[in-house]
């Protein structure tokens, strides 16, 4: 795949989803098949998803680095993926999530529609 095929997709989610107020989407191709992509995304309810995809998309999806932030109106977190190497102790190691009233859990590297679906699940 190239990379502005994944872009592509990735908006073509965020079009493709009824619950999506506003986004904002910055692309940085960086060769044929690496790239990041990044945005702001609103919601009805006011609550917004920041997120971060530096992603290698050759043969398979490589992950570099991704976080899917997603916080309430008041910038109270609800629920944040990603892979920094900070929680050693989680099985899943660095992939992890962070829920406001759980704490850390494990958690493999979801993909972007998937996060798009708690997050419209959620609203629902």
């Amino acid at each position: 795949m190239l990379i502005e095929e994944y872009f592509q997709k990735v908006e073509s989610d965020i079009a493709n989803c009824p619950y999506i107020f506003e986004s904002r989407i910055l692309r940085d191709k960086r060769s044929l098949h690496i790239g990041i992509i990044e945005g702001e995304i609103s919601f009805p309810d006011e609550s917004v998803l920041y997120f971060i995809e530096f992603v290698n998309v050759k043969e398979k999806m490589e992950r570099y680095k991704y976080s899917y932030h997603y916080q309430d109106r008041h910038g109270k977190l609800i629920f944040r993926y990603d892979m920094a190497p900070h929680h050693k102790e989680i099985d899943t190691f660095p992939h992890h999530k962070y829920i406001s009233s759980m704490g850390v859990t494990e958690s493999s590297a979801p993909d972007f529609a998937k996060v798009l679906d708690e997050i419209v699940d959620s609203i629902e």
